[in-house]
């Protein structure tokens, strides 16, 4: 089976994946990549030695279903013991228990004029995410069509560029001028300080830790300490809004 390929010009240097290869495996969706440096210092702190990735949901759940994670030339054959996906997205993989823990909103980052609506979109030159790996891709999709009108029709412009890891191309595509505005999570556009705007019309997004089958038991520990009041405040310290039990 071919590799989950997420190569991308400039990033071969690893930044969504980290940690020691010889701990609890954790494949997570890519928007708390900036929560993962504190995630797994407290981690370690309490005893647990983690490998973590943060890439695109559609890609965690291929990868949850046993398919290896290219980066450049390395592939990573280890398989995730807890996964973190939008809870529709566990629909079809084989999982002990799950939980859902945060929730998040839609926001338009914007660099010189301000893109007020979604709508605007249209009329800039803007980055969205791929409907088909990422959760907020499709949340966006499904809200520009009840909104706005056709999402293909927009799509087709020649000023829209669709991304294929939106937490590292928007913020690169900004800086350089590329584009003038892109659709991330609130919290992403908080952690990065650029302008931004969350329109009242939006959708909100759930994340959900699962467990895997094959999960160790330092894995099934670990998976008991995310659900503590600890990583609650981690989550939340970032904007996230916490939905799970503590």
């Amino acid at each position: 089976m071919s590799a989950v390929d997420i190569t991308l010009p400039g990033f071969n240097i690893m930044h969504d994946v980290r940690g020691n290869t010889s701990g609890v495996v954790m494949s997570l969706a890519g928007n708390q990549w900036f929560v993962i440096d504190e995630l797994t210092r407290y981690l370690n702190n309490r005893g647990f030695e983690v490998y973590i990735e943060t890439i695109p949901p559609g890609l965690v759940k291929e990868r949850a279903m046993g398919r290896a994670l290219r980066v450049g030339d390395l592939v990573i054959n280890l398989r995730p013991e807890i996964v973190s996906l939008p809870p529709q997205m566990l629909s079809g993989l084989n999982i002990v228990e799950s939980f859902d823990y945060v929730e998040n909103e839609l926001a338009i980052v914007y660099t010189n004029k301000a893109v007020n609506d979604w709508c605007d979109l249209s009329k800039v030159r803007a980055a969205i995410p791929n409907p088909v790996t990422e959760g907020i891709g499709a949340l966006f999709r499904d809200l520009y069509n009840e909104y706005c009108g056709d999402y293909l029709n927009l799509v087709s412009k020649g000023s829209i560029y669709i991304t294929k890891i939106h937490h590292r191309e928007i913020p690169e595509l900004l800086n350089h001028g590329i584009i003038d505005a892109g659709v991330v999570w609130t919290t992403e556009a908080k952690y990065w300080r650029f302008n931004y705007i969350t329109p009242k019309v939006n959708k909100v997004g759930r994340l959900a830790f699962a467990l895997m089958p094959w999960a160790s038991e330092k894995a099934k520990e670990l998976f008991k300490e995310l659900q503590s009041n600890e990583v609650k405040k981690i989550y939340e310290k970032y904007g996230f809004k916490w939905v799970g039990k503590t």
